[in-house]
């Protein structure tokens, strides 16, 4: 323990660049880039994560102190490549909440649906308002995602981003663009599936009292339809609520995915 700070001029940039990556990555991940985690939290978090995983990223040669010497020979090459590895921390991060972002969009569809739009709370995590059963399938997906260890993908995540994508490699290609929006849409997709079931079960109920204020103008659709609809959906939402946590994980599993096929588009593979 005594050489851990014995640095060289080198090993301080790398080290450096290294700690500006993983303190971006984790700011952005979920789970430990949520709001209500204290800054101080995230912070020695950050550099707890960079002392350990620095020994290890040097003895297998995924970072070279040496190259310092060439990129940190002038202020430009310094600020160039630390804009990189911001970048790849932004993008990798970006990569994994959209995941989790799949969640938000298909809770708010149910939602919207059950009649909740009116009922809804700020978040910290989105910094926005949102509906109480939004917040509740949020939270059994993230259950399900710690569950399944993702706390630890993420981080072994942030490990691997430099076996992919060295210190001053990473590029914002034609083919991250491509990605991004790929997983954009694949996002709009899984929200629409997870809030299908109930869904189909507000339209039903909606033909219904269509039906019905037709037959029988007298009756006060607009009262009856918001209780009915929200009772329906409180049925639907708890009968599918295991099938929920199953796509919702098989969803959340291919976090791990997405980041090493968005890490190898910003190397420059296919």
């Amino acid at each position: 323990m005594g050489d851990l700070f014995q640095f060289t001029p080198e090993e301080t940039y790398t080290f450096f660049a290294v700690l500006v990556r993983v303190s971006v990555l984790l700011a952005v991940l979920p789970v430990f880039g949520d709001k209500v985690i204290p800054s101080p939290v995230k912070v020695l978090l950050s550099l707890a994560t960079s002392l350990a995983i620095y020994p290890g990223l040097v003895k297998q040669g995924f970072v070279r102190p040496a190259d310092a010497a060439i990129w940190a020979s002038d202020a430009w090459g310094i600020v160039r490549t630390i804009g990189q590895e911001v970048m790849v921390g932004l993008v990798i991060g970006y990569t994994a909440k959209l995941v989790f972002d799949a969640i938000q969009v298909g809770a708010s569809i149910v939602s919207n649906m059950m009649g909740f739009a009116m009922a809804s709370m700020y978040d910290p995590h989105h910094e926005t308002q949102t509906s109480v059963v939004a917040e509740i399938q949020v939270a059994i997906a993230m259950l399900a995602f710690l569950a399944l260890d993702g706390h630890h993908l993420l981080l072994h995540g942030a490990l691997d981003s430099f076996r992919f994508c060295g210190i001053g490699e990473a590029g914002m290609t034609a083919l991250v663009q491509t990605r991004i929006i790929e997983m954009t849409g694949t996002v709009l997709k899984y929200g629409i599936q997870l809030g299908a079931p109930i869904t189909i079960v507000m339209f039903g109920v909606n033909v219904a009292f269509g039906v019905f204020s037709k037959t029988m103008p007298q009756m006060n659709v607009l009262v009856l339809s918001m209780a009915i609809s929200a009772f329906a959906g409180m049925i639907v939402l708890m009968l599918s609520a295991p099938e929920f946590q199953t796509v919702a994980s098989n969803i959340l599993g291919k976090t791990e995915d997405w980041m090493q096929g968005m890490l190898i588009a910003m190397a420059g593979r296919k």
